[in-house]
């Protein structure tokens, strides 16, 4: 290997272990149709873990919001981020539909399970919201879902997405 090849080499490898950023580029379909989904707000929160082992904090890096196409399709762009062992990679994405139930790559409806892979598969099925769910279980698991607390303001696609749900929770209705 010539040495202009082992400094390309070197500078690969240094790249792919740093952390980039890069992109999330998936498509949303209906799970029993297997339609693509038109329309789905996607959210992304990332965080990255600051200090030392027990006196660790969880800092916000960044929010992004993306919405699918006619084709289910979206795109993502995935800031530098970190977690601890236990706790994934300190990215938290959802997608919501109104009359879908949420996707969350950490956790799952309606137990709040903590999702085995957390990683953004490049097709997302969502399921229809089940008979007897009630809307405000499934707005409580959306917002346990973005694995932080985050302003509306800095994700209002995603915010006013949700106010079909929110009215019908303070209606006390059930699907």
């Amino acid at each position: 290997m010539g040495h202009r090849q082992l400094l390309i080499a070197v500078a690969l490898v240094a790249l792919a272990g740093s952390g980039c950023a890069s992109t999330i580029h998936a498509r949303v379909l209906d799970a029993e149709t297997r339609q693509p989904i038109q329309g789905a707000v996607v959210l992304g929160v990332w965080t990255t873990v600051e200090g030392l082992f027990g006196l660790y904090n969880h800092k916000l890096v960044g929010v992004g919001e993306a919405e699918t196409d006619a084709e289910g399709r979206f795109t993502l762009e995935r800031l530098r981020s970190s977690g601890l062992d236990g706790e994934g990679d300190g990215q938290a994405v959802t997608i919501y539909k109104f009359g879908y139930v949420a996707w969350s790559n950490l956790f799952l409806f309606p137990d709040s399970a903590q999702r085995r892979n957390q990683r953004v598969p490049s097709e997302i099925l969502l399921d229809r919201l089940p008979a007897g769910a009630t809307h405000q279980r499934h707005l409580q698991f959306i917002d346990g879902a973005q694995g932080w607390t985050v302003s509306e303001d800095l994700m209002p696609k995603f915010r006013n997405s949700l106010e079909q749900e929110r009215e019908l929770a303070r209606k006390g209705e059930r699907r």
